[in-house]
């Protein structure tokens, strides 16, 4: 498998100024063919959110007068199958609304026939004319079966699934095989202590794979709830295999290891672990990181970092850099000197043992090239180990 990050991350996905506002619609709660609410009046630049509960529901965009029927190019989230009526799935689908114009919804999920049965759901619906209860009644006449899009993969928004990493100080990633079709956003939250995601082959568990691949980097925190996030993009169905590569204490050998896409048999998720347990100590990670992905803390992106060291990225000095509310400081260089000669910004702001972090910037901004500073966090040294 394949990841990318110069599309669909969410940060880059969505213009929208401040001022917009968001919504949330639930999917199936409490075992209703519902969308709930059914209809939401919004503007141009909103955002809204579709959260999934039981059994298995889509969000699939039609015209007024097909309503089960996709329309070519549809806003599309994908089927996402829920075991539980009342607590919402890790995944979720998010559009941004373009103009004001009706946006006309169904669930395509043909066992039940939801489209048919009045799970239907509109964005700026006319009060008059084609009204949504002129829609949801043209809904119970249509066609059987409803129709998906043909590729079946998300469209029109962001997909995203969260895994929490190092949840309630255990050394699990959670889930820890995360199912998921091409184009979803794979978000891992970073909780207490020191972490890394990082890819290997299922051959060998602990080790990064040979080319390619992705890498978080060694991520510490005290942070609860989860503040640093690395997102990855899912872009084939190939499994794919992955490992913390904290020293201390071993993780990997330990199962602390994860994949995408599984298979149910062979090479299963529970095959990986068992032969991580095996693997034969130290783990090691690439020099280099984030790759392949984005590491997040809040709305900081940080660009690259090196590891030479036991460096990391400290998130709890990120944060005490910039606390909530305020603005990443910009430096300001005498214009007859040399690009790193004569930095205030640096004098002012790096604490004494500091390892420099190049070209991290506040996301949204315009580009930020300064350098930006996090402890270093060495991984011999990490808490409770």
């Amino acid at each position: 498998m394949k990841f990318s990050t110069g599309t669909l991350l969410p940060l880059a996905f969505f213009a929208s100024s401040a001022a917009a506002s968001h919504y949330k619609v639930t999917v199936g709660k409490n075992g209703q063919l519902k969308f709930d609410p059914e209809t939401l009046d919004v503007k141009k630049g909103d955002t809204i959110t579709y959260e999934y509960f039981a059994r298995n529901h889509s969000v699939t965009q039609s015209s007024f007068d097909k309503p089960c029927v996709p329309l070519d190019n549809a806003i599309f989230s994908g089927f996402v199958p829920t075991d539980s009526p009342i607590v919402a799935d890790r995944t979720t689908f998010t559009i941004e609304v373009k103009d004001e114009k009706p946006i006309w919804i169904y669930c395509s999920q043909t066992n039940g026939n939801h489209c048919q049965s009045g799970m239907v759901h509109a964005v700026n619906a006319p009060k008059q004319g084609n009204t949504f209860e002129a829609y949801k009644a043209l809904a119970a006449k249509a066609q059987i079966p409803s129709l998906s899009p043909p590729d079946g993969l998300p469209n029109g928004g962001i997909r995203r699934t969260t895994v929490d990493v190092g949840l309630n100080g255990t050394l699990t990633y959670s889930p820890n095989n995360i199912i998921q079709p091409p184009r979803t956003v794979v978000e891992f939250r970073f909780n207490p202590r020191n972490h890394t995601v990082t890819e290997s082959s299922f051959d060998k568990p602990c080790q990064p794979i040979a080319q390619g691949g992705f890498s978080s980097g060694f991520i510490a925190t005290t942070q609860v709830p989860a503040v640093a996030t690395f997102e990855l993009i899912v872009n084939d169905t190939k499994p794919v295999w992955f490992y913390c590569g904290q020293v201390v204490g071993n993780h990997c050998q330990a199962g602390m290891v994860g994949a995408i896409n599984a298979p149910a048999v062979g090479n299963t998720v529970d095959a990986f672990t068992a032969k991580a347990k095996l693997a034969p100590p130290p783990s090691v990670i690439p020099p280099v990181a984030p790759l392949g992905g984005r590491v997040f803390v809040k709305d900081i992106e940080i660009l690259k970092f090196n590891l030479n060291g036991g460096n990391a990225i400290d998130v709890d000095a990120i944060l005490g850099l910039f606390p909530t509310g305020t603005a990443a400081p910009t430096p300001v260089w005498p214009t007859e000197t040399k690009a790193w000669e004569n930095k205030p910004w640096e004098t002012k702001y790096r604490p004494s043992g500091w390892t420099t972090v190049y070209g991290a910037k506040p996301t949204g901004t315009k580009t930020w090239a300064a350098p930006y500073y996090s402890g270093k966090a060495d991984q011999s040294c990490e808490g409770g180990h």
